[in-house]
């Protein structure tokens, strides 16, 4: 509801007064003030009530109270507020009145998949949402168990931003080490290798404003807090709520306390809350709680000591067995445990307890499937509980659910999950059954099974439903590769890992797959030869994506003869067409003619699949190539085609992006220039970032070799808005283009400049420029030569390789380029 006086709108959500001619400026304080004075018009209130309003609990002097209210005259006018001498002030202009509020539809973000009930927290939640209306970091902070992501949830899910509202929970991770990585994968930011994933979030968060939700940030504080403030100072317009049971002591937080339900004496009133939301969970499990049964329900609040995960434990058996009989047991199961309360942590005691309380009650099939559920980050299916936990734990996992220990996944309703405090407990019940090995043992070959599937799965499998069958176990993975990387032998590390380069591929997490691989190989001789020749396929992949295609080369060469001679059939043609593909395009036509003839004699057998529109691809480009021009562009098509048909249209945007390099190379560019303008409505509309911005480089190089200057500078600025800017490869290829334009407005010296610095950034990438840059290196270096003279422009270029990419970016004007779209 929003509050109108007079020629004014005070927005009350938003906290913002709007006037005749938009929003005004208001500090916090003075919006505190003008919102009491309105609650209360006509009436004169003093300057208690008036502190009370705009600085709770703070000892304020009465000339601050004067300042502020000076400020709201300013920007009202005459009129409008009145001091009574000696009394206070009130509010005297026309009598206000209220509005709905506008309801903004939901913008991106993926809090909404998280929503749950937020009961018995009003006051909590309008606290709460004041603070992050007013700071840019709220943490909020207390025991397990209290509800905290609950109530950020419902603050947050209120938000309706620009940039979306985003939570990411860091609960399924180990270490802080790949908090960036989780943040990059669920706000779908394309990563490529060498760039600085901190960097790459900041251009995308700085796009619009945004709210990011960090859920369960107790342990990886430390990594959380670095990432957190680098964000803040880089991105102006972001704010963040986190949950945590410690301060990220960083500067500006603000901190939030969230403690268990109010406990008070012997009154029932003081229990009102913690009594209404146990009554609400027990009446969610189908049971009725009576005016007889509130004394039971007011003990039970206090034996749980107001904490809602134990309230909502004991609603879940109380469905079961009744409120009287839930209220003996705890009595009787809890007493033993009084000592342990005086602590510094009696409420994560009572927590503890209550969990222990409910895995007690549990048969011992049920124990051991809540302590095997324990090894999985994030949510789990139940074919994955069943091979860590044994037959029968799916109907195990049922029972579970009912009693509340396990949560239906909120992305998924066919996935499942544990609170992160339950997760604590299992894990600890693990390891003192002497469990704990043995379960992650079996996790991580139901993870190498699983990922083993998705590449054959891959094949003819739409990408979006791909995404929708991997992406959830992703923690699941990661879980998997840290346990199997800390064993003596590692061989079941390097199985895993040979099995992941399609799911990081897929999910644009070239550096972190390339890194695991490269590890693996360190590891390979004391894997079967199947995993080592997987995991060659794996360097193959994961290097072609990277843009490294010597290590790729050198995966594949190895891998390929085991995957003829041993029948694996899908891999081996993945392979085949890899291998000719970095041929075709790295290494020589002469080269190519026998991989591409064995590539040829596959074709007939392949089912209709994403490698096969590949291997038409790659068998037209060198058809083209030989000569056969028309059965070359026809081959092509046909892939371009089937791409689409398989669900694949990233596969489609890579192949017609490798075939206007070729079409380039061989002189023929306007017909490059036509089939990208031909995909260009739906590369922009479907395509990563990334795939989008590299073949708007690309249509610039054409274009400026063809002479339309104005058309390669307008998709040059287009690439350049949308690169980020870390010194990749990438990054490169858009400074190549700036400078090519800079040449063409009459700057040669800053053009020679900016081409040493690339030069000698490009010496230390192992595979150097790829042909398409290097051809225009060559032709710019003519041009800059012949304009500069060659002593000039060597000098010029001797000068660039002593300057660092920042530079490049301020002689290329790269900040212009982004600004000009927007």
């Amino acid at each position: 509801m929003d509050l109108l006086f007079g020629d004014y709108r005070l927005k009350l959500r938003e906290r913002e007064l709007v006037g005749p001619a938009g929003p005004l400026e208001l500090s916090a304080r003075a919006f505190d003030l003008l919102r009491a004075l309105l609650a209360a018009p006509d009436t004169v209130l003093d300057k208690d009530a008036l502190f009370a309003a705009a600085w709770p609990g703070l000892i304020v002097e009465d000339n601050t109270l004067q300042v502020h209210i000076s400020a709201l005259r300013k920007v009202l006018g005459t009129g409008y507020i009145a001091t009574i001498h000696g009394r206070g002030y009130k509010y005297a202009g026309p009598a206000p009145g209220g509005a709905e509020a506008p309801v903004a539809p939901a913008g991106p973000g993926n809090i909404e998949r998280y929503y749950g009930e937020c009961i018995a927290r009003d006051e909590e939640a309008a606290a709460l949402s004041g603070l992050l209306d007013q700071y840019r970091l709220v943490s909020l902070v207390g025991p397990g168990g209290v509800g905290k992501t609950t109530l950020a949830v419902a603050v947050a899910s209120a938000r309706r931003l620009p940039g979306g509202v985003w939570l990411i929970d860091l609960a399924s991770l180990d270490s802080g080490a790949f908090i960036e990585s989780v943040l990059t994968q669920t706000l779908r930011v394309p990563f490529r290798q060498g760039a600085d994933a901190a960097q790459l979030l900041a251009d995308h968060l700085r796009q619009a404003e945004t709210l990011l939700l960090f859920d369960n940030c107790e342990h990886v504080a430390a990594d959380a807090g670095r990432v957190i403030g680098r964000l803040l100072e880089d991105v102006p317009g972001l704010r963040v709520l986190t949950t945590s049971q410690v301060p990220l002591a960083l500067p500006g937080e603000r901190i939030f306390k969230l403690l268990p339900f109010a406990l008070g004496g012997g009154d029932g009133a003081a229990l009102a809350t913690s009594a209404q939301f146990l009554s609400y969970c027990v009446e969610m499990s189908g049971e009725a709680v009576l005016p007889e049964d509130y004394p039971i329900v007011e003990r039970l609040c206090r034996r749980l000591d107001g904490v809602a995960l134990a309230l909502k434990m004991a609603a879940a058996r109380a469905a079961t067995i009744g409120l009287e009989a839930v209220d003996r047991q705890i009595e009787s199961q809890l007493a033993g445990l009084s000592a342990d309360w005086n602590t510094t942590l009696p409420r994560h005691r009572s927590l503890l307890a209550s969990l222990r309380w409910s895995y007690d009650l549990l048969p011992p099939e049920q124990q051991r499937t809540l302590r095997a559920a324990g090894v999985f980050n994030g949510s789990f299916s139940l074919d994955g509980v069943v091979a860590v936990a044994g037959e029968g734990a799916d109907q195990h996992v049922a029972e579970l659910v009912r009693r509340s220990l396990v949560m239906r996944d909120a992305m998924s309703r066919s996935r499942y999950r544990l609170l992160d405090s339950t997760r604590r407990f299992a894990l600890e019940q693990l390891a003192a059954a002497g469990e704990a090995d043995a379960a992650r043992d079996r996790h991580a070959a139901f993870l190498t099974q699983l990922f083993a599937g998705s590449v054959e799965l891959w094949e003819t499998t739409p990408d979006e439903s791909w995404h929708a069958l991997y992406r959830p176990d992703g923690d699941n993975l990661r879980a998997a590769l840290a346990w199997t990387r800390s064993r003596p032998h590692k061989g079941a590390f390097v199985e895993l890992a040979a099995e992941t380069a399609r799911y990081f591929i897929e999910e644009q997490l070239g550096a972190e797959g390339i890194a695991t691989i490269e590890e693996a190989m360190g590891h390979a001789a004391v894997a079967s030869e199947q995993a080592r020749a997987r995991l060659g396929l794996a360097l193959g992949e994961i290097g072609r994506f990277n843009a490294s295609d010597i290590r790729a080369w050198e995966g594949l060469t190895g891998a390929v003869g085991w995957l003829r001679d041993h029948d694996d059939g899908v891999r081996y043609r993945q392979a085949m067409v890899l291998l000719a593909c970095i041929t075709v395009f790295f290494r020589s036509i002469e080269e190519a003619t026998q991989l591409i003839a064995e590539v040829d004699a596959l074709l007939p057998a392949m089912p209709t699949s994403k490698t096969k529109a590949w291997a038409l691809a790659i068998l037209g480009i060198h058809m083209w190539l030989t000569g056969d021009r028309s059965a070359g562009l026809a081959r092509c098509q046909a892939g371009f085609a089937l791409h689409l048909e398989t669900g694949n249209p990233n596969g489609r945007f890579r192949s017609v992006m490798n075939f206007t390099e070729i079409l380039h190379k061989t002189g023929d560019t306007r017909l490059a220039l036509d089939l990208i303008e031909e995909i260009l409505p739906d590369l922009n509309r479907r395509a990563p970032r990334l795939h989008r911005a590299n073949q708007l480089g690309n249509m610039a190089v054409y274009r400026f070799s063809l002479g339309d200057i104005e058309g390669a500078g307008d998709a040059y600025r287009q690439s350049a808005a949308i690169i980020p800017r870390d010194g990749s490869y990438w990054h490169l290829c858009v400074l190549q283009n700036a400078a090519e334009w800079q040449y063409w407005q009459g700057d040669e010296a800053n053009a020679a400049l900016v081409l040493g610095i690339i030069d000698a950034r490009i010496r230390a990438w192992p595979d150097g420029r790829q042909p398409t840059e290097q051809r225009q290196r060559d032709r710019l270096g003519e041009l800059l030569a012949a304009k500069l003279g060659e002593a000039a422009f060597a000098r010029l270029l001797a000068q660039g390789e002593r300057l660092s990419v920042i530079d490049a970016d301020h002689l290329a004007g790269l900040d212009e380029a982004r600004l000009e779209q927007g």
